[in-house]
């Protein structure tokens, strides 16, 4: 069976990752993906994971936390393989490589060197984008902190014992022999 889940996540304390996890079979070889935005890492590991799956293949796909239309994982398990975006904000480098990683370098497909107008713009572009996740991450813990206010509020007002009691008892029902 298929499954999709997610690696990373954008938080009130920044980005965590999971992706040191990855992939989640012990000996299973993992590709390691880089090139700049654009480059086609998404596309790239889709058409292994639709190749798999034409074959009857179990796939894991890893979504990104930024874009979950986007892809930062692929993982075959029959194929004891694996396929990750190893580009930032989860850097992903090879924990011995050739014995059980390596790289793939979707640079290599880009024509070089870009003109300089366009080099000058991927500057401008990639500072605004990093302030605005520099925002996003205040904003999030600004969110935080007016759901830790809101929960302050509402707790001397919750029977803990009586939910604890509905919980158990919920549990039981969904899972009565």
């Amino acid at each position: 069976m298929n499954q999709t889940y997610f690696l990373g996540g954008n938080s009130c304390r920044g980005f965590f990752s999971l992706y040191d996890g990855f992939p989640p079979e012990e000996g299973a070889f993992l590709h390691i993906i880089k090139g700049g935005p654009g480059t086609g890492k998404s596309g790239f590991m889709r058409k292994i994971a639709e190749a798999a799956e034409a074959r009857g293949m179990e796939v894991h796909y890893v979504l990104c936390s930024g874009d979950p239309d986007s892809l930062d994982g692929v993982y075959i398990p029959a194929l004891h393989a694996a396929w990750v975006d190893g580009t930032a904000p989860h850097v992903v480098e090879p924990r011995h490589f050739g014995a059980d990683s390596d790289y793939v370098n979707l640079g290599s497909f880009v024509r070089l060197p870009m003109a300089e107008k366009d080099r000058e713009e991927i500057r401008r572009i990639s500072a605004a984008y990093k302030a605005l996740y520099a925002e996003a991450y205040e904003k999030l813990k600004e969110a935080k902190a007016l759901h830790d206010e809101l929960e302050a509020v509402y707790k001397p007002y919750v029977d803990f014992s009586a939910l604890t009691a509905f919980t158990d008892k919920t549990v039981e029902d969904i899972f009565k022999e």
